[in-house]
């Protein structure tokens, strides 16, 4: 206790430390999946929509996803829904090669 006293602006610098690690970690472990909505048009189907909206995934697996996401007990749906439907999550990936001007892939 008396270390504290002595040393409060080290006790307060872990403290603190301690508390915004603690919020970092819950914060990323309750993060959860973000989902946009969409309002069907005349002609839409989910295999159409997998194809827009999927694309890093198999399609039937992201047509499962939405059908659990809203209750779904079969594959249709009608103009006029709302739809909610999982973000695709945007990835950049650079490359970082040389390209010499007339090189041909």
């Amino acid at each position: 206790m008396t270390w504290i006293k002595e040393n409060y602006f080290l006790a307060l610098f872990v403290a603190c430390s301690t508390t915004f690690i603690m919020f970092i970690i819950t914060s990323n472990s309750f993060s959860t999946n973000e989902s946009l909505h969409i309002n069907i048009e005349q002609g839409d189907s989910l295999w159409e929509l997998a194809h827009e909206y999927g694309v890093d995934e198999d399609k039937n697996v992201w047509i499962n996803k939405v059908m659990a996401m809203n209750n779904l007990q079969n594959g249709h749906i009608k103009a006029g829904e709302i739809l909610k439907i999982p973000a695709s999550e945007k990835s950049y990936h650079f490359d970082h090669k040389t390209e010499i001007a007339g090189d041909t892939k």
